[in-house]
């Protein structure tokens, strides 16, 4: 599932939105990209749909994190192995937009994530809920997602003690 919660309204000499001569708002096709990208993602469907996103080159980069202490980089040959384990991972995910931020081919994307476990990971059983904070920053290039950079952070999991 795949959600827009809301998003920032920045003035058109940002690039973020830009007025049609109706007076209704029009959205970039990048900013309409990442949309239809998020839900390719969440909906867990063949990896050839969200394959279709990216550029040949694509460089992937998650930050350092409590899933990933290291961070990690990956390249278009690395990203279906991730994928299909995502698959097996999950049963459902969803991605709640709360804005994007558009400068050029450059789109910084908040948002909220949540899956729902398939298997258990770490601390938590099947059927248990993980939640990322995350801060997405995409790079296009000719309608493709050339660089993807993401700032992922997961609150504690299990149960939460009141201090």
């Amino acid at each position: 599932m795949y959600t827009l919660a809301k998003q920032s309204a920045l003035p058109a000499a940002f690039g973020r939105k830009s007025s049609a001569a109706n007076g209704h708002t029009m959205t970039s096709s990048n900013v309409s990209r990442v949309h239809e990208y998020l839900q390719a993602v969440a909906s867990m469907g063949p990896y050839e749909t969200v394959a279709d996103f990216y550029t040949a080159d694509v460089t992937i980069q998650a930050f350092p994190n409590r899933i990933a202490p290291h961070g990690r980089v990956r390249h278009l040959s690395d990203v279906r192995a991730a994928y299909e384990r995502g698959r097996e991972i999950l049963n459902s995910q969803t991605y709640r937009v709360q804005r994007i931020i558009e400068a050029g081919n450059e789109l910084a994307v908040e948002l909220e994530w949540t899956g729902i476990l398939a298997v258990p990971v770490m601390s938590l059983p099947t059927g248990s809920e993980m939640k990322a904070f995350v801060a997405m920053f995409l790079t296009f290039r000719d309608g493709r997602i050339a660089a993807q950079r993401n700032y992922d952070c997961y609150p504690p999991f299990g149960p939460q003690e009141n201090p």
